[in-house]
């Protein structure tokens, strides 16, 4: 029996407690620890002083345009630039080329469908006003998964909602499609930014005048097709 001088036996609980006190105690004074939580202490040189001041620790940081200049559009030879901004015009065409050749069918849709050659002509508009706001919309995905996938995405859906504009069985149909269509299209914002990933801001000029060109082509030679 225990007198009151004696200190009572330690129990398990009370063993296991000191061994967790004391790994947390070794695990805070490690180098490893200290190197996760303050660099700056275990730096050993100016250089390594440097590098911890402006990213952190060697484990993760975030890489601005500076770090990785040579990898980005503005690097590329003029050749592969100019390859890229001729597909770019191309895909411009074919996007633009869905609003101008429209007019050339206002007169045939009125008589088809009944309507005055003024509603007609609301295709033509809503594709437009929607336009407005496609680019808009799909500016900031090509930001996030690139300007690849979401110009062909775009192509793709521009192009295929005027499928049901040409075998339209009521002009209702022919809006709907023609609004669709415009919506879809992100050639409007993508492509100029497309151009701002290749030239700095002195020497986009010419990018942007045979960027901006197919916007403006098709309402002057492709209506001839119509």
């Amino acid at each position: 029996m225990a007198t009151a001088s004696e200190p009572a036996p330690m129990t398990d609980a009370d063993v296991a407690s000191i061994h967790e006190k004391k790994e947390e105690e070794s695990s805070s004074s490690s180098p490893t620890r200290n190197h996760a939580e303050n660099p700056m202490a275990v730096a050993t040189n100016d250089e390594d002083r440097a590098h911890y001041e402006k990213y952190g620790t060697y484990d993760r940081y975030e890489i601005t345009e500076e770090d990785c200049y040579d990898e980005l559009g503005f690097s590329y030879p003029n050749s592969k630039k100019w390859m890229i901004l001729s597909i770019v015009f191309l895909v411009q065409v074919s996007m633009n080329f869905n609003t101008s050749l429209y007019s050339n069918a206002v007169t045939g849709i009125a008589e088809e469908f009944s309507v005055s050659a003024q509603a007609a002509r609301l295709g033509a508009a809503l594709f437009l006003i929607f336009y407005a706001f496609g680019c808009e919309l799909w500016a900031p995905w090509s930001e996030e998964l690139g300007r690849w996938p979401i110009l062909q995405l775009s192509l793709f859906l521009v192009n295929i909602w005027q499928v049901p504009v040409g075998i339209a069985p009521n002009f209702g149909t022919i809006l709907a499609f023609r609004s669709l269509g415009g919506l879809s299209t992100a050639g409007g914002s993508v492509t100029l930014a497309m151009v701002a990933d290749m030239w700095e801001a002195n020497e986009q000029q010419y990018a942007v005048v045979c960027t901006n060109l197919p916007t403006h082509l098709p309402a002057f030679i492709l209506t001839s097709f119509g």
